[in-house]
């Protein structure tokens, strides 16, 4: 408890669940939103094999996305007192609070060894 700032002694540094609040909010704010796979296959005239690779990494970021949004919003409203904190909450939470990619992230996402904020800009730029 000393150590995460959450004892009783007068510590200056963040708590965890501020950081984890820090971080539902940043992210939540500026996570893109899904691509309009409707609108994207509607412009193919020709389906090349780079199309189509094209095609599935949309679909797959699409997921990533929905995943990351979900589990958010989801530990928000547990935060928030408005859910039971379920142990895949308290694990991203703990994910969230040591700035690591959560493991229901990693699932649906690329290789990366990089941190939380790291991969986070590298996910923005992917999307871009």
């Amino acid at each position: 408890m000393n150590v995460q700032g959450g004892g009783s002694g007068g510590g200056g540094g963040k708590k965890k669940e501020d950081t984890v609040k820090e971080f539902i909010r940043k992210f939540l704010e500026t996570l893109p939103s899904n691509f309009s796979m409707l609108d994207i296959i509607g412009r193919v005239k020709d389906k090349s094999p780079y199309i189509v690779v094209c095609i599935q990494e949309c679909e797959r970021m699409n997921t990533l996305l929905s995943t990351i949004r979900f589990s958010l919003n989801e530990l928000d409203a547990g935060l928030k007192g408005q859910l039971n904190i379920t142990d895949a909450m308290e694990g991203l939470a703990n994910a969230l609070a040591f700035n690591r990619v959560h493991d229901s992230w990693e699932k649906y996402a690329y290789f990366s060894k990089k941190s939380l904020t790291e991969w986070y800009a590298d996910l923005l730029q992917r999307v871009n």
